[in-house]
């Protein structure tokens, strides 16, 4: 085969191939967690996080567990009224329990998500266009607000980019506080159920898996520096 006709049909090969590749699925991400103990329910708690969507998407999931969360307007009150600033990002975790601690909560969940974000080309219609993709990683973790001790965390990072940031974070929130609570092994495998793709919250219908796989790194190159939120 001549060279030029080999070049064309190594390109008409890539396209068909590239063609089928798109960043509208999320795929089920890589988890670690542990809990030494769960919440009773009404446990009254406050979601506490940089990301709106983080903390929504928390607040979504332990109110379906029967956990009474505390809207952070309230910690915020009474943090003004102490004089105690809790915006941006320059407050102290200390103070954040504290507070929480004088609307009545027992537990804060610490939220804190890391995304990444760069422009790909999306060949899944068949023709190239620019869109905007991320990564990301979503951590929690509960501290009990009178001992200071950490009850259950959970982390998930994302093996594949993604186009839909917010069913994105959803998503991974969903699966760092399933497997925190048990209810899914650590690492890249998942039943569909427990979290499935478009609700971002979890079902409350699995239980939880008798064994514990080892969390799988995704290796994935980083093509942005992370911002954190």
């Amino acid at each position: 085969m001549k060279p030029a006709n080999l070049f064309i049909c190594l390109s008409l090969l890539f396209l068909a191939t590239a063609g089928c590749h798109g960043y509208a699925f999320i795929e089920t991400p890589t988890t670690d967690g542990f809990h030494s103990k769960l919440p009773s329910p009404y446990t009254r708690a406050v979601v506490w996080g940089g990301r709106p969507d983080t903390v929504q998407s928390a607040s979504t999931w332990l109110l379906k567990k029967g956990v009474l969360v505390v809207d952070q307007t309230k910690v915020l009150q009474a943090a003004a009224d102490q004089k105690v600033s809790l915006t941006g990002y320059q407050y102290l975790e200390t103070d954040v329990l504290r507070m929480a601690k004088l609307v009545g909560a027992r537990l804060v969940v610490f939220s804190n998500a890391e995304v990444g974000s760069w422009e790909a080309l999306d060949w899944s219609s068949g023709f190239p266009h620019s869109q905007r993709v991320y990564s990301a990683t979503v951590a929690l973790r509960a501290v009990d607000v009178n001992t200071g001790e950490i009850e259950w965390s959970g982390k998930a990072q994302s093996t594949e980019r993604f186009s839909n940031i917010e069913e994105g974070v959803s998503l991974l929130t969903c699966h760092a506080l399933a497997t925190a609570w048990g209810l899914r092994n650590p690492g890249a495998v998942a039943p569909e159920s427990i979290c499935p793709p478009g609700s971002g919250l979890m079902s409350t219908e699995m239980s939880p898996p008798k064994a514990h796989a080892a969390p799988a790194s995704s290796g994935r190159e980083n093509l942005t520096p992370s911002m954190n939120y």
